[in-house]
This record gives C-alpha cells, sequence and structure tokens, in this order.
C-alpha cells in the first residue's frame, strides 16, 4: 500500500524540521529509493528516504541502514552533484495530492546562487522523482518516459516539468458537517469517499467512519476527522493492512507517536519481503534456465545413446561395400550379399552417385567411427549431467525453503562459485556477514531437530553436529539435510524427523515417502562432489507421508 494524500499530508508537516537543513550525503540502495542524510539544526542528523516503489511508495525518516551497490547507480552520481551542500528552503504537498516537493538552494561550479526542486510523485507504477532547475525544466528523473510509451506525460531530461493531471475532487478539509451530511444521505459504502474527496485512499475510506453508522453518525465523524487533520491533531495508527494519520473505527490498530515511526515499522517488514522477492525471482530463473539447459543436453544425450542400431548398420555397410569390385561412380545404390547372416541376403545399401563403392565404404566408416565416439561421450556424460540436473532441483527446492536474504545470498555465492552466474566483478563479503540459521523443529520431550535451507547449512549441519546424531534424507529426490539431535532416538522421535525430511523434499505432495536415516558418521562428501551432495552407509528407511499439519506444533517460534 502506498502512501495516500492524508497520510502524506502529515509526513510533511512532521517533516518541518528538516527545513533549513543541509544535504551531506545521497545513496541510492535501489533503483526505487533515495536516501538524503540531511543535517538539521532542529532535528540533527537524519536519513530521508524518498520511495516510489509502486506498492511501497512514501517519504519518511529512517534510522537503519541500506546495502549500497558497489558502484553508484547514474541518477544518484547525478543528484550528488547537484544537492551535496544544498539546503531545504521548503517542503510542500500539492494540496492533498501524493505530490511532495522540496524546494532547494545551492552553489553551481561557479559558486552562483541556483534554486532547484526535487518531487517525489507517489502515484503508484507511475511514481517518479524528478529534479528540476530553477525554470521547472527536467535536470533528471528516475523513470524516463518518451513519446510512444503511453505515457501521459514526456518525463525526460531537458523537457519541461508537467505536474500531474488534477483531478475534479473536493478538498475534505473545507468540507461542513451540514454538506457532508448531505453527501452520506446520497452516497453508501466507501469507494464514494475515495471518489469525491483529495488524499482519500481505500483503507482511509474503510477506516475513517464506522460500519453500520447512521447517515448523521457518519457524517459527523467525517467532520471530526477531517478537522482534526486539518488543525495538524494527528494520531499516527499502524493497521495490519497500513498505516493511517487517525484512530481507525474498525479493527485493532496500534498507537505511534508519529507517522514516520509508523511507516518504518509497517515498511520495514514489506521493504526485506520485496528484497527477498527480487533475489529469489533472480536465483529461480537462473536456476530454472540451467535445468532446461541440462535437461536438453541429457536428452540430445539419451538420443544418441540409442542411436547404437545405426552406428552398427553403417559399420556393416561400410564393410559389405569393400566386396563390391569396379562399381564406377553415378550409382544411387548398389545391392549385395550380406554374408553375416546365414542364409546370406541380398540387401540394397544406398550410395552418393558422386563417389564410388570403395569411397562410399569410407564415407560409411567415417560415420561410424564418429557416431561411436559421441556416444561413447554421450555414456560418459549422462551420468554427470544427471547429478547436475538433481542439484539444480536440488537448489529450486532450497530457494523455496528459504525465508532471510543471508540464506538466498548464500544459494547465489555458491552459483556464483559454480559458475552459473557470471559477475565482471567479484564481489567482495563482508567480514562480519552473519551465517544464516538452519529451521529448528523439537520433539515433545525436548530433543532438537535441524533442517538445512541450503546447501552450505546442510554441510555445516554434518560437520558441526555430533558424529552419533541420526542423519536423515528423503530417498530418490532433491531434500534437505535433517539432523535429529540424538544417538539412541525413539519410534516416535523417527518418525517426526522423517515427516520434517519428507515435507521438506521433491516429494511434499507424495504418499508413503521413503526417508532414509542414520547416524552422521556413515554420511560422507565425496571428494570434488557438488555442495550438499553425500554419501550414506548403514542406512535404515522409513514410509511416512507428510504433512504441515503434522509438523507445524514442533516449529520453534523464534526461528518461523
Amino acid at each position: 500500500m502506498a502512501t495516500d494524500g492524508l497520510t502524506l499530508y502529515t509526513c510533511i508537516y512532521e517533516l518541518q524540521s528538516l527545513v533549513g537543513g543541509k544535504i551531506d550525503k545521497v545513496q541510492q540502495p535501489n533503483k526505487d529509493i533515495v536516501i538524503l542524510h540531511i543535517h538539521a539544526s532542529k532535528a540533527g542528523r537524519v536519513k530521508l528516504m524518498l520511495c516510489i516503489h509502486a506498492e511501497n511508495g512514501r517519504i519518511q525518516t529512517v534510522n537503519r541502514t541500506f546495502e549500497n551497490p558497489e558502484v553508484a547507480p547514474a541518477f544518484c552520481m547525478l543528484l550528488r552533484k547537484y544537492l551535496i551542500g544544498c539546503r531545504i528552503v521548503s517542503i510542500e504537498q500539492a494540496g492533498l495530492n501524493r505530490v511532495a516537493v522540496l524546494s532547494l538552494s545551492g552553489r553551481n561550479e561557479l559558486y552562483d546562487a541556483v534554486e532547484m526542486k526535487l518531487v517525489v510523485e507517489l502515484m503508484g507504477r507511475h511514481g517518479n522523482l524528478f529534479l528540476l532547475d530553477e525554470s521547472n525544466r527536467i535536470i533528471d528523473c528516475m523513470r524516463h518516459f518518451g513519446i510512444g510509451e503511453n505515457a501521459a506525460r514526456i518525463c525526460l531530461p531537458n523537457m519541461p516539468y508537467e505536474a500531474p493531471p488534477e483531478t475534479e475532487k473536493r478538498d475534505p478539509f473545507s468540507e461542513t458537517e451540514e454538506s457532508l451530511l448531505a453527501l452520506c444521505r446520497t452516497h453508501s459504502g466507501t469507494k464514494w469517499l475515495m471518489d469525491t474527496f483529495h488524499g482519500v485512499s481505500r483503507l482511509c475510506a474503510e477506516q475513517i467512519t464506522t460500519d453500520g453508522a447512521s447517515d448523521a453518525e457518519r457524517a459527523h465523524e467525517l467532520y471530526t476527522t477531517f478537522c482534526a487533520l486539518s488543525e495538524k491533531r494527528f494520531s499516527p495508527s499502524l493497521l495490519h493492512n497500513g498505516v493511517l494519520p487517525f484512530a481507525p473505527r474498525n479493527g485493532a490498530f496500534v498507537s505511534c507517536p508519529t507517522v514516520n515511526e509508523a511507516q518504518d515499522a509497517f515498511y520495514r517488514q514489506r521493504d526485506e519481503q520485496a528484497i527477498l522477492t527480487k533475489l529469489r525471482t533472480s536465483l529461480r530463473s537462473v536456476l530454472d534456465h540451467a535445468a532446461k539447459r541440462t535437461e536438453k543436453k541429457l536428452s540430445e544425450c539419451m538420443k544418441t545413446i540409442g542411436s547404437e542400431d545405426q552406428i552398427e548398420r553403417d559399420r556393416l555397410y561400410g564393410e559389405l561395400l569393400l566386396s563390391v569390385r569396379n562399381a564406377p561412380a553415378g550409382r544411387g545404390s548398389v545391392t549385395v550379399w550380406n554374408y553375416y547372416e546365414d542364409p546370406p541376403k541380398e540387401l540394397e545399401i544406398a550410395l552418393d552417385p558422386k563417389f564410388s563403392a570403395q569411397d562410399n565404404a569410407q564415407r560409411y566408416f567415417k560415420r561410424y567411427r564418429k557416431n561411436k565416439a559421441a556416444r561413447a561421450f554421450a555414456l560418459e556424460q549422462t551420468e554427470s549431467l544427471d547429478a547436475e540436473l538433481t542439484y539444480l532441483k536440488g537448489q529450486l527446492l532450497n530457494v523455496a525453503s528459504c525465508s532471510t536474504r543471508e540464506e538466498l545470498s548464500e544459494i547465489r555465492e555458491e552459483l556464483v562459485h559454480l559458475r552459473y552466474i557470471r559477475e565482471s566483478e567479484p564481489t567482495r563479503k563482508s567480514p562480519s556477514a552473519v551465517k544464516s540459521r538452519p529451521m529448528h523443529y523439537r520433539t515433545p520431550n525436548g530433543v532438537d531437530i535441524y533442517v538445512g535451507k541450503n546447501n552450505l547449512q546442510n554441510e555445516r549441519l554434518i560437520r558441526t553436529s555430533d558424529p552419533d546424531a541420526t542423519w536423515l534424507h528423503a530417498k530418490g529426490v532433491p531434500a534437505s539435510h535433517v539432523v535429529l539431535n540424538t544417538d539412541k532416538p525413539t519410534r516416535e522421535q523417527l518418525l517426526l524427523a522423517a515427516q520434517i525430511a519428507a515435507y521438506h523434499s521433491g516429494a511434499s505432495a507424495s504418499e508413503n515417502v521413503p526417508v532414509d536415516y542414520t547416524q552422521i558418521r556413515h554420511v560422507k562428501k565425496p571428494s570434488g562432489a557438488r555442495p550438499g551432495f553425500v554419501n550414506y552407509f548403514h542406512q535404515h528407511t522409513l514410509y511416512v507421508t507428510p504433512s504441515l499439519d503434522g509438523i507445524a506444533p514442533y516449529r520453534i517460534e523464534e526461528d518461523k
């Protein structure tokens, strides 16, 4: 949910303490977010986020640190050139629209005073961030839209800036209780509020009046809310699905000191989820492409392996043609006796008319040797391609299991190391990078069960667990490694751990899934094997039917 006009109105009021502040630093963590580091006498050092994301667009102050790219984007470099050292003259809102304007004062390369504006448009997928000069021409913008791109406006450098088109809506702050009552008598539901008043979003319309109230009660609630907002009497509230500048009439909410704090609490998790979704989609795309390519190679190998009869036929034709004497060129076929059969039979062999029978025999022998070598190579490649396809399918399962950025980043580092992802320059790993943790379950009598969510976690589990602990893995399918932290498990503990292993596998939707278990001391990684690949011995097998309801109660809350 992007910020609506009323919430932005409240936020702009709270940001007035930044007026007069100096911009010290500019960062652009991703394509939708710009962070301005501002030093203001009233507010101190503040980080102001300008986000134009289609669903999470807003303006707010933040305390957290964002991970920035190794090389700053071009738009970020341009903002640094123009904005660092500038002071904020004013922060205003265009009516109650989702448009904020930061007026700035600074100096150019010749040290002449210049006036600029940062215009932040929070209009969903049409959102944008503009840097304007003193004549309202676009110096640059975050998203470019030219002629023929189905855009209502041209958003390109050196073009005049056009404000978003105005809508025929009413100003809620100029309404009286009588005018609101007249509207309530002729309108019902919530959509009319969005269509009638500036700044009212769907969430705001659903929460600004009490469900089932009379027309007079609804008019009074609208009037008191609009009056409170116009008089700067805000009651920032955090809901499960958004932020409001007033106390909602329906449902649970949490009161917050400021709208900025409410937005930070609401969007922090959404921002992380957006990053996770982007990273997960990127990894899944790489793995899907690699898996399809491997499947195609494997299919070609199997086709080559299946051509043994044709290969032997070429050898036979070559040998039989050697028995043909004085066959001139120009014939399309020749009939010979196949003396390899008992009794011998006549056999017609196709020839290339440009060559003699002897030369055609050599051509058949050449094709025989080539295809025989290709078949031998295909037989060698089949095992490695099978292993690669199993690895890629396992990684797709791992990507689906991962729930944190650290876990997905470990998978990405592994794919970079194995050259499934190519980078122009190796990324520097932070020395303080936090290792991801495996999934954690606990049996009713207190025995811990750990589940690896990627190959690095799987290997760490085997390396760091007690050699006498019990290791489980779904048989014959890509699956997570599961460690039951006891050397003498009971039948009930084994069944629970086996259900967990089956659920976190490629057979999670199947019944009677075979799950092998053995002690960790019998699990070995072959030299040179891919990450997560192991051999195991002295195993036993259980058959279980995986069920989320059967294992969910044993998941440790802090790890969910």
